[in-house]
Order: structure tokens, then C-alpha cells, then sequence
């Protein structure tokens, strides 16, 4: 596989070569049409995600307690999902939707956990590159919501 988006990846920033490379090797690419359902709220997902190819979103599907889908964000090459349930082990919080033909990595949390146990300066990497990927993104949410902010 090539790995040009994986290797700019900010979850794998400062990773020896070898574990990075361990890491690709155990993972696989998968292939999704668009307009396809790659994870399910309240899934449980068992493995993270990162968008190789195509574009992808991140939503709250129409149920019967939520009168509509909502969109949360768009998901480009390099990004990553599944995250969350990777750190607490709880069910998918968002629907995932291909919005036009993708291509996706996914590394088992299995995978993940293994080479993290074994290797407390990984561990320590990962979890530090997961923790910036979790707050960029809640920053760039807050940003959304700020109503109250005027550009001049």
C-alpha cells in the first residue's frame, strides 16, 4: 500500500518508522461506494478508521426521538473516526457516510491495544497524537457554535 496520507497522518506523528510500519501491515484498506454506511451510531465499532481516499461525514441519523439527520462534520483524506469508542470502549456516537467513492484504513483495537501494552513510549505517542486530534477537532466545533462572534 502506499502511504502517503498515512504517513502525514497527526495520530502517527513522532512514531518510530518500525511501529508505524507495524501498525500498516496489520491493518487493512477498505473499499466504500458512495452514499454507503461504513459505521452505524451506537455500533459498536471494533476497529479506528482513517479516510484514505474520497470524502466521507460524520451525522446523527433521522430516529424516532431525533426528528432529523444532522450533519457534524465532513470527514477528507487523513482523518480519522472511531476514536472515541478506541478511548471508552462505548458505541459509535455518529453515524459514518461515504459521500462519494472512499477508500478507509481500519486497524483492529485489538491491533492497537497489543502493540500499546507492549510499548509504554508508543503508548504515550499515540495517546498524546489521539488527545491533539480530539481537541483540534472540539475546537474547530466550539468555533461553529460561537454565535457571538463577529468577523470584521
Amino acid at each position: 500500500m502506499h502511504h502517503s496520507v498515512l504517513d502525514q497522518l497527526q495520530i502517527f506523528e513522532r512514531l518510530p518508522n518500525a511501529e508505524v510500519q507495524q501498525l500498516l501491515e496489520a491493518g487493512v484498506v477498505e473499499t466504500h461506494p458512495a452514499g454507503s454506511i461504513i459505521l452505524n451510531e451506537r455500533d459498536q465499532p471494533h476497529s479506528l478508521y482513517i479516510v484514505l481516499e474520497g470524502k466521507a461525514e460524520a451525522f446523527l441519523p433521522k430516529t424516532p426521538e431525533r426528528f432529523t439527520a444532522v450533519q457534524l462534520s465532513e470527514l477528507a483524506p487523513g482523518q480519522c473516526f472511531a476514536e472515541y469508542a478506541f478511548i471508552d470502549q462505548q458505541p459509535a456516537s455518529a453515524s459514518i457516510r461515504a459521500l462519494t467513492d472512499a477508500r478507509v484504513f481500519c486497524i483492529s483495537y485489538d491491533t492497537l491495544h497489543s502493540l500499546l501494552d507492549t510499548k509504554p513510549a508508543v503508548a504515550s505517542i499515540l495517546y498524546s497524537n489521539l488527545l491533539g486530534v480530539l481537541v483540534k477537532r472540539l475546537r474547530a466545533s466550539n468555533a461553529e457554535l460561537d454565535l457571538f462572534t463577529l468577523a470584521f
